[in-house]
C-alpha cells in the first residue's frame, strides 16, 4: 500500500499547485482556504454594515465576526471538506487535461467550470449540500490550475480571466493547434522553457502539455513525470506550481491571481443563489458537513493548523 501512495505522491508532485507543503509556496489547500475566508468575509460585510474584518482571519474569528460563532467548528469542517474534493481531482484524474487546463484545453476546461457552477445551483436548490461541496472543490481545482499551468501570468495579466466563469465571455486569444508556442531548443535550468517572443508580444494564450507526447513547438508542463520534456529535462516546462517549479519565479503571482479567481467564483455562486445557501455550502451553518476529512498527503489534521500563519498573513 505504501508503494501505491508513493506513486500517487509522485503523480501529484508532477503537475499541480502542490498538495504537500513546500517552502515559500502556496498549495491548493492554502489557495482554497484563503479564498473561502475572503469571499465569506465579503459576503458578511455586504449583509452587515457593522461587520469588522478580524485582524487575524481564520474560520473561528470569521465565524464570530459574522455573528455565527456557534458554527465555527462546522465552518472549519466545511472548508476541510471542500479542500478534500479539490485535492481528489489530482488523485482521481491526474492525466485528464481539461481538469487541469493542460495541453491548451481551454474551451473544455471552461465548459467543465460553467457546467459545475450550474450543477452547484441545481444541487443547492435540491438541498444536496454534500454533493454541491464535492462539485465546488472539483471546479475550484480546475480554475486554480489555469493560473499555474497556462502562460496567463507570463503575458502580464494581474487579474483573473473572468471568461472562465462567465459563459458570455470569450477566452482571450487562445493558441490554435498549429501555432508554435515554445522554443524547446534553448531551455534554461533556472527559468524553464522559453516562450516564443511572438507568443508574448501578441498575447497568445497557451498551456503546457503533460504526459508522454506533445506536438513539436508546443510547451511542456514540466516536472518529474512529464515525459514530454525529454529524458532528464523535468525543469523544461512552464508550470508555476511551486517556487521551485519550471517557471517558479512567477509562482506567487500565479497563486495570488488563483486566490482572486476563486473568490470571484464563490461570489458568483452566491449571487446565483442566496446568502443562506452560500453559508450552508461552506459550512457556516448549524448542520455540520458530513464526512469532512483531509488528504493523505497532509500531515496536519485541521485546516487552521496546516498553514495558519501563512493563511492569516495572506488574507490580512
Amino acid at each position: 500500500m505504501s508503494r501505491v501512495f508513493l506513486l500517487l505522491a509522485l503523480l501529484i508532485e508532477a503537475q499541480t499547485f502542490h498538495i504537500k507543503e513546500k517552502p515559500n509556496s502556496k498549495n491548493h489547500q492554502d489557495i482554497t482556504s484563503i479564498a473561502i475566508l475572503r469571499a465569506t468575509a465579503n459576503i458578511c460585510k455586504s449583509a452587515d454594515g457593522n461587520f469588522v474584518t478580524p485582524k487575524q482571519l481564520n474560520p473561528k474569528t470569521l465565524a464570530m465576526a459574522c455573528k455565527k460563532d456557534a458554527f465555527k467548528s462546522n465552518f472549519e469542517a466545511g472548508i476541510k471538506t471542500i479542500i478534500t474534493h479539490n485535492v481528489n481531482t489530482d488523485l482521481k484524474h491526474p492525466f485528464t487535461a481539461m481538469m487541469h487546463f493542460d495541453g491548451e484545453s481551454f474551451l473544455d476546461g471552461k465548459n467543465l467550470i460553467i457546467k459545475g457552477m450550474e450543477k452547484i445551483t441545481e444541487l443547492l436548490n435540491q438541498q444536496k449540500f454534500e454533493d454541491a461541496r464535492q462539485t465546488l472543490g472539483a471546479i475550484m481545482h480546475t480554475l486554480q490550475d489555469f493560473y499555474s499551468h497556462s502562460n496567463w501570468i507570463e503575458l502580464g495579466y494581474t487579474e483573473p480571466c473572468t471568461a472562465l466563469i462567465n459563459l458570455e465571455e470569450n477566452i482571450p486569444n487562445p493558441a490554435d493547434e498549429n501555432t508554435d508556442t515554445c522554443d524547446n531548443t534553448v531551455p534554461d535550468t533556472n527559468t524553464g522553457a522559453k516562450l516564443l517572443d511572438t507568443v508574448l508580444q501578441n498575447k497568445i494564450l497557451t498551456s503546457g502539455y503533460f504526459g508522454k507526447t506533445k506536438k513539436p513547438g508546443k510547451c511542456s508542463h514540466g516536472g518529474t513525470l512529464d515525459f514530454t520534456t525529454g529524458f532528464r529535462k523535468s525543469w523544461n516546462g512552464i508550470n508555476k506550481d511551486a517556487s521551485d517549479a519550471s517557471h517558479g519565479l512567477l509562482h506567487h503571482k500565479a497563486a495570488d491571481v488563483a486566490i482572486a479567481a476563486t473568490v470571484q467564483l464563490l461570489e458568483k455562486i452566491r449571487k446565483s443563489n442566496n446568502d443562506a445557501n452560500y453559508f450552508r455550502l461552506v459550512g457556516l451553518h448549524q448542520d455540520k458537513p458530513k464526512g469532512s476529512r483531509f488528504s493523505i498527503f497532509s500531515s496536519k489534521s485541521r485546516v487552521s493548523d496546516a498553514s495558519e500563519q501563512k493563511i492569516e498573513n495572506a488574507v490580512a
